[in-house]
């Protein structure tokens, strides 16, 4: 125990920033962006995540659980998108820093973190906040950090922190839990049980693991993680093994799968058991569960009949995922169901304010025509393109999320409206939001399972809520920022020879 400290009575600070940057996307994210997407601070954490199957929501009533005098003075996420403005950055990072000065002494840190954010001056943005934080809590004062599966870890968030667990799910269903293992070690942690530290090993890949899938209950992300249980059962001293796919569409020098290694002391064992696991890393790269479909042949899909009460043709529109990083405007998928005259189509969502706008002002039946989507950069995934339909509902864009995903949790898809055209309605939205919950379709009056085809901006965690309402789950490439076709893109900070840029 502590020495003077009643187990009761730790105080524990934790904060959050959270972005999964897209080098590749010219569009910085701002302050606002944050603030429009999830942005809470001080008393307004509790009250908006208390109850919900969040990270916070894990943390909170491990407070309660264990009595922490809990300092917790910022909890900001924003969608996915370009590298985060400096400005914005540090805007925040000075609202912890000095809550956390305010706050010291501490016994331990908690933070929620994602582990892809890039800014203007920080390749490393999670290295950048560990590095604050431990000038002001010192070496001694524990560290626990909870990762997004896609995070692009590094030796400086390894050496830096003292617990480090990532989520073991894509979709993400297990956050609350992810951050419930990284308080209960830090518990133990301030109580001088265990001293952890973590260790990191990787491999010359930049996409792999079949980008963390676990959905299918098969695959390399599935074989991976059975390895790892294995090993935290047969290794003593091991507390935690986080494996993470990374985010590929990050030009810095990191980025890619990688593994880490969170034991009780410092042993050449952890050192192995790092290094055997990156081993599979290697030996499963170009292993994959997903095939993005041409434009062509998507829309052949698209025209077959459905049987009846079979539910909904579900296309997830990968490219233009705003979850990672994509603009969430591109218009290539809506040109081409539009042109294929195909019906009972829902589109979930184009992001493009000014459409928006036009659509909010004319109102509900009013007939509308806007230049929709494209505006960002149209060299990925087409143009603006002109429509006149009916405004058939509209909304603030606020959903409070239902299914697996998040649960409980609210979001914001900004001032938005639902146009109606011959046979397609198409959520035009303010903010860019990936698909990920039935709400998002139900707050504009669109019942999911009744619809023929749902074209939505999504890639993985859609399927949690979606998948068991669909008659079949097919993905195109539609042309948008998150391409897999990674040797189109301009690389220029990142470690060379990789796969599979380079090596075979």
């Amino acid at each position: 125990m502590i020495k003077g400290v009643d187990r009761m009575s730790l105080k524990v600070f934790a904060a959050t920033i959270i972005h999964e940057s897209n080098t590749f996307n010219i569009v910085p994210t701002t302050l606002d962006d944050f603030q429009k997407y999830e942005y809470l601070e001080g008393e307004a954490i509790d009250g908006a995540m208390r109850g919900t199957r969040s990270e916070w929501g894990a943390i909170l009533d491990l407070a309660d659980e264990f009595g922490w005098q809990l300092v917790a003075p910022l909890a900001a996420i924003g969608d996915a998108g370009g590298k985060v403005t400096d400005q914005a950055f540090d805007h925040m990072m000075g609202i912890i820093t000095r809550a956390f000065e305010r706050a010291m002494p501490v016994h331990g840190v908690i933070l929620p973190l994602h582990g892809a954010m890039v800014t203007e001056s920080h390749d490393d943005a999670e290295g950048e906040i560990l590095r604050q934080v431990r000038a002001i809590v010192g070496r001694e004062v524990p560290i626990a950090v909870t990762l997004d599966m896609h995070a692009n870890a590094t030796e400086d968030m390894a050496s830096l922190a003292n617990i480090i667990t990532t989520y073991r799910t894509t979709p993400h269903i297990d956050l609350y839990e992810t951050a419930e293992r990284a308080g209960r070690l830090l518990q133990r942690a301030m109580l001088g049980e265990i001293k952890p530290s973590v260790t990191l090993a990787n491999r010359p890949v930049l996409s792999g693991l079949d980008h963390g899938r676990t959905i299918a209950g098969q695959g390399p992300m599935v074989e991976m993680l059975a390895r790892v249980r294995e090993a935290e059962a047969q290794t003593p001293g091991v507390l935690d093994i986080g494996v993470n796919a990374g985010f590929d569409f990050a030009d810095v020098p990191f980025t890619g799968p990688t593994v880490l290694v969170t034991g009780d002391g410092v042993r050449p064992e952890y050192r192995e058991v790092a290094e055997r696991l990156a081993d599979f890393i290697w030996d499963s790269r170009g292993r994959e569960a997903v095939q993005l479909l041409t434009m062509e042949e998507t829309i052949s899909i698209a025209r077959e009949a459905a049987p009846p009460g079979s539910g909904p043709l579900l296309i997830g529109d990968y490219t233009d995922n705003p979850g990672g990083g994509a603009n969430g405007d591109a218009t290539n998928l809506v040109r081409a169901l539009i042109a294929a005259g195909i019906k009972g189509v829902a589109v979930g969502t184009i992001a493009d304010p000014e459409s928006a706008a036009a659509g909010l002002k004319a109102g509900i039946g009013a007939t509308v025509t806007v230049d929709l989507g494209g505006k960002k950069d149209p060299r990925f995934g087409g143009t603006p393109i002109r429509l006149t339909g009916t405004v058939g509902a509209v909304s603030d864009g606020i959903y409070v999320r239902k299914g697996g995903y998040m649960t409980g949790t609210k979001c914001y898809m900004g001032p938005s409206f639902r146009l109606d055209l011959d046979g397609i309605q198409i959520i035009v939205a303010s903010n860019p939001t990936q698909i990920d919950d039935r709400e998002q379709f139900r707050i504009y009056g669109i019942e999911p399972e009744r619809m023929n085809i749902l074209a939505c901006k999504a890639m993985n965690h859609f399927r949690t809520d979606f998948e068991p309402i669909a008659r079949r789950l097919i993905y195109v490439d539609a042309g948008g920022l998150c391409s897999l076709n990674f040797k189109q893109f301009p690389w220029k900070k990142l470690r060379r020879p990789i796969w599979p840029l380079d090596l075979s």
